[in-house]
């Protein structure tokens, strides 16, 4: 089995908990401003999904050669 690249697997999962984190506080919490901290998250672990995915597709590109 091949191994999955850490930082694919931390963009994955950041993006994973911090949306049950802000879906958690949007339920507990009426305030805009207590889950507002979680939208400046998204960009960030999305960004390690970005980066994450073009290593695994540049790590599979050269093994096919």
């Amino acid at each position: 089995m091949r191994q999955i690249n850490s930082v694919f697997l931390v963009g994955t999962l950041g993006i994973l908990f911090t949306s049950m984190a802000h879906i958690l506080m949007a339920v507990i919490t009426s305030e805009e401003t207590a889950a507002s901290t979680f939208w400046m998250l998204y960009p960030v672990f999305a960004g390690f999904l970005v980066v994450g995915t073009r290593v695994m597709m540049k790590r599979k590109l050269t093994q096919k050669d």
